[in-house]
């Protein structure tokens, strides 16, 4: 029998020091890059594991480049444990700023990222202010430790943006609004039959009449909801073919769905964490 592995507090743990090349139509604003001081720190039991973070503006590398520390029992439980931790950065990047990044952990995949970017003949990128910054970077361990659900739906709608599938990204959008609406919604006054027959068009009912009183994504109606629902649910549990009509169909909602999951996280943004980029 495997010996039973050791709690956290009984582990040997190191500080490992991590740089990261991020991609994507970004570039951080003169008065952010120029400040020596940017850091978070996450407490778990007294120890940070991921903490001062600094954003340098890596334009002549193709990207912005991130330094942080992680603290871990290995190597290579520094380099697992930094990759989830710069993927809910990067999550929140994009879910402030509306704008897909990502990153390569091989030195050779970053690599070949920069010379693709450098062979692209215009850009038109989006400035990541220092306010933004510190409000990403303040408000991460606290969505990790209170608000999961907000941070794994930021994950979501990054994927979306970042994709190439047209039904990978509708699904990815529709989990976004799925996701929040589910863990949003009151159901202590809901009878046994809502619970069974009609859970998710209820809870997004729910979530689209509390957030916008007026002038809701129009995607979000009862009617429309319904459709996406009965397309997402044949697309992930293969119930019918994959034919062309069902790609064009899936494509035609991505622009509002992606205009409505946004909306939503811009939404919660402001009411749960009062973020001014959110008004």
């Amino acid at each position: 029998m495997p010996d039973q592995e050791r709690t956290p507090e009984a582990r040997t743990t190191s500080q490992f020091t991590m740089s990261v090349t991020l991609f994507g139509d970004i570039k951080p604003s003169p008065d952010l890059h120029r400040r020596p001081q940017r850091s978070l720190k996450a407490h778990t039991d007294g120890e940070d594991y991921f903490t001062d973070i600094t954003l340098h503006d890596g334009r002549n590398n193709g990207g912005m480049r991130v330094e942080y520390t992680v603290t871990a029992a290995s190597p290579q439980g520094a380099s697992r444990a930094g990759a989830v931790y710069l993927s809910q950065l990067c999550d929140l990047l994009t879910t402030v700023t509306r704008t897909p990044v990502w990153f390569y952990m091989p030195h050779e995949d970053a690599s070949d990222e920069r010379i693709r970017v450098h062979r692209r003949t215009a850009t038109v990128e989006r400035i990541l202010t220092t306010p933004e910054w510190f409000w990403i970077t303040g408000n991460l361990v606290d969505l990790r430790q209170s608000k999961p659900r907000f941070l794994a739906a930021a994950s979501w709608y990054r994927k979306g943006l970042i994709g190439g599938d047209v039904l990978d990204d509708f699904c990815c959008f529709w989990r976004v609004i799925e996701r929040i609406a589910y863990s949003y919604a009151d159901k202590s006054d809901w009878s046994d039959e809502d619970k069974r027959r009609s859970a998710v068009r209820k809870c997004v009912s729910q979530l689209r009449d509390d957030l916008f009183p007026s002038d809701a994504p129009p995607v979000l109606a009862d009617d429309t909801v319904g459709d996406i629902i009965k397309l997402r649910n044949d697309i992930s549990h293969g119930n019918i073919p994959i034919l062309l009509d069902e790609i064009d169909l899936a494509n035609a909602y991505l622009p509002q769905l992606e205009d409505a999951a946004f909306t939503v996280l811009k939404v919660l943004r402001q009411r749960w964490l009062d973020d001014e980029f959110a008004a």
